[in-house]
């Protein structure tokens, strides 16, 4: 094994000996929130604050690094080390950032194992939704005739209906790949339910492979042997997508290679319903799910009832409802603005205020920010150890 990969037996004495020490050490405990001794740091630093992510027992962070923003080239990734010198310890990639590159570019601040273990590490295998399990679902539909056609789009309306995932708020305005996507993946599900018989098991087979084959390759970008997480469904839109057997195979199967440790499940749509599905089930351990001044009267609720089944939950989007940044491409929904500055007064950048107001929620264990620069990284730490929830070091 190179030195750029971490051991595994290496990394579970020193997860024992992190653990250890932090149960010995000095922590400022917000009002009830002892977090017990059976749980997991890593880069503990002075003014950070952090909180449990659920069944996971890992001590996140406050604000963690989203990973789209990452690259591969000079300049690309050096910002990373500046929020882990802030006492940042966890980092989000997928395998379909930049093709690959954001993890490429995590790569060279994990390198070594002294850098490997000062940081949790995840990611998305991104194509399992929507290649090695749609690709067959698409070969299906181009087989059908129009009447059979028909009878499917009109199966999805009532699904998309039932479901109520594009109500204005709920939906709130990230890019217009949400309806998309989410149209796809119901495709998807309604020709499961109605003609997955015609799959045969040597693709079923496939499917299953396919995720373990793109985790091999994020393994290889990211130059270590396992990440702490993985997203197995990235961007789940219905419960049923947590239960893909091809996919809980495949999860099995690595589990068992020490290849990752946790599983858990990202949604932009129906964030709702897959914070709780993810709470109900026996696989999960977290849920990344967009949560913020837009929708929180759905999915609020639900981050209530998860935390009480005791699922981890890492909120994203947070900043994306009042704050789109996309060059003009995406506009707030009307009314947001407003809203973000009458519950967080004050000068502060719209977006850190934003990660304030979401901080303020004892449901969740962290905001995620796609952080690209030093001044970002200050301003975002810097509401960071403002909720009682919390344990500042």
């Amino acid at each position: 094994m190179s030195e750029s990969n971490i051991n595994r037996r290496t990394f579970i004495a020193a997860a024992g000996a992190t653990a250890a020490v932090a149960a010995s050490g000095n922590l400022a405990y917000g009002q009830n929130a002892n977090p017990g001794s059976n749980v997991e740091w890593r880069n503990r630093q002075k003014g950070m604050a952090y909180r449990r992510l659920g069944r996971t027992n890992l001590m996140v962070s406050e604000i963690v690094c989203g990973g789209l923003v990452v690259k591969d080239e000079p300049g690309g990734w050096e910002f990373l080390e500046a929020a882990i010198e802030k006492g940042i310890n966890y980092i989000d990639a997928a395998s379909n950032y930049r093709r690959g590159g954001s993890e490429r570019g995590i790569a060279n601040v994990i390198n070594t194992h002294s850098k490997r273990d000062r940081v949790f590490v995840t990611t998305k295998t991104s194509q399992f939704l929507k290649t090695a399990r749609s690709k067959p679902y698409a070969e299906i539909w181009e087989s059908l005739n129009a009447r059979e056609q028909g009878r499917v789009r009109a199966e999805m309306g009532a699904r998309i209906q039932d479901q109520e995932i594009f109500k204005e708020y709920y939906l709130c305005n990230y890019g217009t790949w949400q309806i998309t996507e989410a149209e796809k993946l119901i495709r998807d599900d309604v020709l499961e339910d109605w003609y997955g018989d015609r799959l045969s098991d040597d693709t079923r087979r496939g499917m299953k492979q396919g995720l373990i084959d793109e985790l091999e390759k994020s393994l290889k970008n990211l130059g270590t042997d396992h990440v702490d997480i993985l997203f197995a469904a990235h961007g789940a839109t219905h419960a049923k997508h947590l239960e893909c057997p091809e996919m809980l195979e495949a999860v099995d199967t690595l589990k068992r290679q020490g290849k990752m440790r946790f599983l858990g499940v990202s949604a932009h749509n129906d964030p709702a319903a897959i914070a709780r599905a993810a709470a109900d089930s026996e696989h999960y351990d977290m849920a990344m799910v967009a949560y913020n001044i837009s929708n929180e009267e759905w999915v609020a609720p639900a981050l209530e009832y998860a935390h009480g089944k005791d699922l981890g939950i890492v909120a994203m989007k947070v900043a994306r409802a009042p704050h789109p940044d996309r060059g003009g491409q995406v506009d707030p929904l009307p009314g947001l603005v407003e809203k973000m500055h009458r519950l967080v007064p004050g000068n502060r950048h719209i977006a850190e205020k934003a990660y304030l107001w979401g901080l303020r929620n004892p449901h969740i264990a962290a905001c995620i920010s796609a952080m690209s620069s030093e001044a970002m990284i200050n301003g975002n730490v810097a509401v960071t150890g403002q909720s009682p929830h919390a344990f500042v070091a």
